[in-house]
């Protein structure tokens, strides 16, 4: 068993834990204190005996005979199986609902999931971009939680049919970057098709958790450049990104890439060379003002 699957196992017990915590509060309660109210006013009888006797009253199976002393011992008789089995029954609807919407994919099944993980990416806005992201990151081995709005995306099922967390929502509400887990997350990604949306998610994001990190998709240039400078966070320009396909469909060339370094654009290309006097690579790269990133 592989020590990611023992961590989510792990997980997934604390959360349910904590969900039936007061249901199994008040069981244990009702027996303890129960237990040691009877071995106190019931002559002969034991601590241990006296709480396995009202363990038995809770499912309605007595072992102890009615008390014929202190009128509070008779209505703990009729008061103790009314209360476990309120708690008993609390627990079990809440966990055949939770197998329930495991089976149908509904929200709180994902919510669940999402606080299981840790160390993972939060990806805000799950159309096209936020796909081809989640799918790069889950190549890389990454964990990944995502949000979205629409609870009608093509995206959102695909997603969840491989165990990925998509919790519907708007990313921009703090109770929504919680219930992914963001406090434990390490990054978070605001790939919405609105500039402003995702500003206000990485807002949110860092307010959260002030020492995330965040990278935003802008389509506006002149406010990438701005959040970027005045927030230090990473900005994706749409436009810029996009570019280099459109400088390669009018040249001819491959471009695989583009980046900025020291204020400048550079563009990863292929460039078919036909004909060049011998000379070395670092000759040919101050002749020309490019650098060989590969030869083939």
């Amino acid at each position: 068993m592989s020590a990611r699957l023992v961590h989510k196992m792990a997980a997934r017990t604390r959360y349910v834990a904590r969900e039936f915590r007061w249901p199994l509060a008040v069981f244990a309660t009702l027996v303890l204190l129960g237990g040691w109210l009877f071995s106190r006013t019931i002559p002969h009888l034991s601590f241990g005996e006296a709480c396995f006797g009202v363990y038995m009253l809770i499912f309605v199976q007595p072992t102890l005979k009615f008390p014929e002393l202190h009128w509070y011992n008779k209505a703990l008789f009729f008061v103790i199986p009314i209360i476990g089995l309120g708690a008993v029954a609390d627990s079990v609807v809440r966990l055949g609902y939770l197998i329930f919407a495991r089976k149908r994919k509904l929200q709180e099944w994902w919510i669940m999931e999402a606080s299981t993980c840790r160390n993972h990416v939060v990806i805000c806005g799950l159309g096209r971009v936020g796909f081809r992201i989640a799918q790069q990151l889950l190549q890389a081995r990454e964990t990944v939680v995502a949000i979205e709005k629409d609870e009608d995306s093509v995206f959102v099922e695909e997603m969840q049919d491989i165990d990925v967390p998509v919790l519907i929502g708007d990313a921009r509400l703090k109770k929504n970057m919680l219930l992914a887990n963001l406090e434990h997350a390490k990054a978070v990604i605001c790939a919405t098709n609105d500039d402003l949306a995702n500003l206000d998610a990485a807002l949110t994001a860092r307010e959260i958790k002030p020492d995330i990190r965040v990278a935003l998709r802008l389509f506006d240039e002149t406010l990438a450049t701005k959040v970027a400078s005045q927030f230090k966070m990473p900005v994706i320009s749409t436009s810029q990104v996009s570019a280099p396909a459109f400088v390669a469909a009018v040249t001819g060339r491959s471009v695989h890439q583009c980046f900025q370094l020291d204020g400048q654009t550079i563009h990863v290309a292929d460039v078919k060379i036909r004909k060049l006097p011998p000379q070395s690579v670092a000759a040919l790269q101050k002749q020309y003002g490019v650098s060989v990133v590969a030869e083939t």
